[in-house]
């Protein structure tokens, strides 16, 4: 079975699978991200099948992170000019925890990924994520100011 077809396999399980949640924004943003990364990194029906659950744990923590751990700090930024030294200090003990919990998250997320893909397709999935995030925020431009 060639590449191709087993991609289209994969993409039509995948869409399926989606198919069944409520078709919001997010849930198509989600599908086109399922689908290029595993063009992109040229995955095999096996390597998506061990990959995606890798790749949607790692980013649910990521994301549980950056909802909790962010937010809090995020609105003790918002009133830094009203903060006591004490409690900058503790603002800037709480940031630099949440930066080394991130790169915590990547280096454990890098460290699963080893286990179900190759390297080069861990970098490809780095350019993979920076070219999808970069077509997105163009598409948003392009859609912002058709509506001007």
């Amino acid at each position: 079975m060639s590449k191709k077809t087993i991609f289209l396999i994969l993409f039509t399980f995948i869409f399926s699978f989606y198919g069944k949640a409520q078709d919001t924004e997010g849930d198509k943003i989600e599908q086109l991200k399922i689908a290029f990364f595993t063009k992109e990194l040229d995955l095999t029906a096996s390597e998506a099948k061990r990959f995606w659950p890798v790749y949607n744990e790692h980013n649910n923590r990521y994301d549980k992170l950056r909802s909790e751990e962010w937010a809090q700090i995020k609105s003790r930024l918002n009133t830094i000019k009203n903060l006591n030294q004490t409690e900058a200090e503790k603002l800037l003990e709480d940031y630099m925890a949440y930066k080394q919990a991130r790169v915590d998250y990547r280096v454990d997320f890098v460290n699963d990924l080893k286990e179900v893909i190759s390297a080069k397709q861990i970098m490809m999935l780095k350019k993979a994520e920076y070219d999808f995030h970069k077509k997105l925020l163009k598409q948003y431009r392009s859609d912002k100011s058709s509506k001007d």
